[in-house]
């Protein structure tokens, strides 16, 4: 037995030791990869980020068109990190997915076997889906589809159709380049028209609506008010009539937020790498207490999208097809026969030249495809 101050020196210092060992920060919990089988049995991989303490909860995230790897979805996934959310991101597929090609069921079955992996994973009970952009229209597929949904995020949903909602984008960008006339109608306009008919333009018409009636999951949707992607005046209108009748759903806005709730230097027109202020903190206070309804009205204003009619015989894929093959072969036969017998003024065979390439240069860009941003 130690003598009595030799004694009292060891507990103070076990105390102290104890006491330290406590104040130390809790450290960071590492990320871990995952697989699991998505629709059809393709293998899909992820990671799953855990927070430094005791998890909240437990998401699984759904990008956007752009979204192609989990890396995507990595600032979002450290948001919900940051506020106690344990977080699955995964990379989209790459079969039966493309700008032509679109599949949301196969998608939302997807994401509803990414949270079963996510359960399996962490044995968390409350599971939740976060979509944006496109994504917001499978998490909520995904949830009719699936009780192992608790609730369902949206942010920068469009209730318009895709063709619709990109014919509104690209017209703010035209204008915010300082572009006016007759351009405005010709490109977002006319151009996106063109593309539904070339069927450049998957799911040009999609409808939300159905869907949202039949959620029965807690649901946020968020957009920033500086969106410039997903007319979110309208859109969130289309939200709140379709969720009307839903016991439990928030529709809110965040101030300062671009398209998908990045932060923003230039009223929306271009991405910072980090989300908008005030996101993180709207989330985790409608993730607190997920019941009853909460509606805000966008307290601003935009531009009314432009519904797209049907394209006119003469204005049909065949019809432009001619013409666009009457005028590539006019001047690549003007400019061959001037240079073959040497005839003709300069002027003239820049004009073959450059209208050749002109007709060559547009067809290969409608050969690109549209697709809904975001």
């Amino acid at each position: 037995m130690l003598p009595w101050g030799k004694s009292r020196l060891a507990a103070a210092i076990l105390v102290l030791g104890s006491v330290l060992a406590t104040a130390q920060p809790v450290q960071a919990q590492p990320s871990a990869d995952v697989s699991f089988a998505g629709a059809g049995g393709i293998t899909l991989h992820g990671t799953v980020f855990r927070p430094d303490g005791p998890a909240k909860s437990a998401i699984v995230l759904q990008g956007g068109s752009d979204w192609k790897t989990r890396d995507n979805l990595r600032v979002q996934a450290e948001m919900f990190k940051r506020i106690g959310v344990t977080t699955l991101v995964y990379d989209r597929r790459t079969s039966g997915y493309s700008k032509t090609q679109r599949d949301y069921g196969v998608l939302a079955d997807d994401l509803v076997s990414a949270v079963r992996a996510l359960r399996a994973q962490t044995g968390a009970a409350d599971v939740g889906v976060w979509g944006v952009s496109e994504g917001a229209w499978v998490a909520p597929l995904a949830a009719t589809r699936s009780d192992d949904i608790s609730y369902v995020i949206t942010v920068g949903g469009s209730g318009l159709g895709g063709a619709r909602q990109t014919s509104w984008y690209w017209g703010n960008v035209l204008r915010h380049q300082g572009i006016g006339g007759s351009l405005l109608t010709t490109l977002p306009v006319r151009g996106t028209r063109f593309a539904i008919g070339a069927g450049l333009f998957p799911e040009a018409d999609y409808d939300p609506v159905p869907v949202l009636r039949r959620l029965k999951q807690p649901i946020l949707a968020l957009w920033g008010d500086l969106d410039i992607n997903h007319a979110p005046v309208e859109s969130s209108r289309i939200f709140a009539d379709a969720l009307a009748k839903h016991p439990n759903h928030a529709i809110r806005f965040i101030a300062g937020g671009g398209p998908d709730l990045y932060a923003t230097s230039d009223a929306g027109f271009n991405r910072l790498p980090r989300v908008v202020p005030g996101y993180a903190e709207a989330v985790g206070e409608w993730l607190a207490n997920r019941q009853g309804v909460h509606v805000e009205t966008a307290a601003f204003a935009q531009r009314p999208t432009e519904a797209l009619r049907p394209l006119a015989w003469w204005e049909s894929v065949m019809a432009q097809g001619i013409a666009l093959a009457l005028l590539l072969g006019g001047f690549a036969v003007g400019g061959l026969v001037a240079l073959i017998r040497r005839r003709g003024t300069r002027s003239s065979r820049w004009l073959a030249g450059l209208g050749t390439a002109t007709v060559a240069g547009f067809v290969g860009i409608l050969k690109k495809g549209k697709r809904c941003p975001g």
